[in-house]
């Protein structure tokens, strides 16, 4: 029997780095409190979580194979049926939800989802409507949705969390995500090292990660405007919404 989130405190397990610095506190706090675990994207060599949420096709694409048959999949609708099935071939669950473009940017007045802060879901579709950048902020209201009696979140550090030159030297440990070292986000993995060794080309991606990182603070405060109540556990740019003591970890 799978278990159930209504009237359940969910934690929600993100890729940020900080989810393999402190995984020996986050381990703890999930083991005595008996939280449900809401994975996002790649987090199977850490954790299983009870459910999993991928998003992202292209991230989904390369490591869809660490996919664990005990976790309850959930997948992003525009992840093509084609790009689901070369994983899994089990059962799974559909998220629809509206997604930007990686290029894009919802405080670019030109762009059509410009002003649309406001977090919307459809009960009729099941359609979940805000400017998700990750996969993240859904999973915070998605959990909400289903009835989570309480919503904590860890790994959500943002993508600017170090700075570009911490990311880009070879020798620092830093790094975006809990796996790699330095720019190793799905975008980053399409490009080559060689690339990313050029000054200009991780400038580039940098100023897109400021970018993102502001489009998701956008979101995370319009999902609390909603009504959404959840605290992010682990270090994060998001300092709104950052409680250091439960944890121990401080600023």
């Amino acid at each position: 029997m799978s278990k159930k989130i209504k009237n359940n405190h969910v934690l929600i397990v993100g890729a940020g780095s900080s989810l393999a610095i402190y995984w020996d506190k986050i381990k703890e706090f999930i083991d005595k409190n008996r939280v449900i675990t809401v994975g996002t994207n790649r987090i199977n060599h850490i954790l299983t979580p009870d459910y999993h949420l991928w998003g992202d096709p292209r991230v989904y694409r390369n490591f869809g194979n660490e996919i664990n048959k005990k976790s309850i999949l959930i997948l992003g609708q525009n992840i093509d049926t084609e790009n689901r099935r070369s994983h899994w071939l089990g059962p799974y669950k559909t998220i629809k939800f509206t997604r930007l473009h990686w290029k894009d940017s919802y405080n670019d007045p030109t762009h059509r989802f410009y002003g649309e802060g406001d977090i919307k879901y459809n009960k009729k579709t099941k359609e979940f409507h805000g400017v998700f950048r990750t996969i993240g902020t859904l999973a915070i209201l998605w959990s909400y949705i289903k009835k989570a009696s309480k919503i904590s979140v860890v790994g959500m550090d943002g993508y600017t969390f170090y700075s570009e030159d911490e990311l880009r030297e070879k020798n620092k440990e830093e790094r975006q995500h809990c796996y790699g070292k330095g720019f190793t986000d799905a975008f980053a993995r399409n490009m080559s090292r060689d690339k990313l060794k050029n000054k200009n080309k991780s400038h580039e991606f940098y100023k897109l990660a400021v970018k993102k990182d502001r489009d998701v603070y956008r979101t995370l405060r319009s999902i609390k405007k909603y009504g959404v109540e959840f605290e992010i556990l682990t270090p994060t740019v998001y300092k709104d919404f950052y409680d250091s003591d439960v944890l121990g970890i401080g600023e």
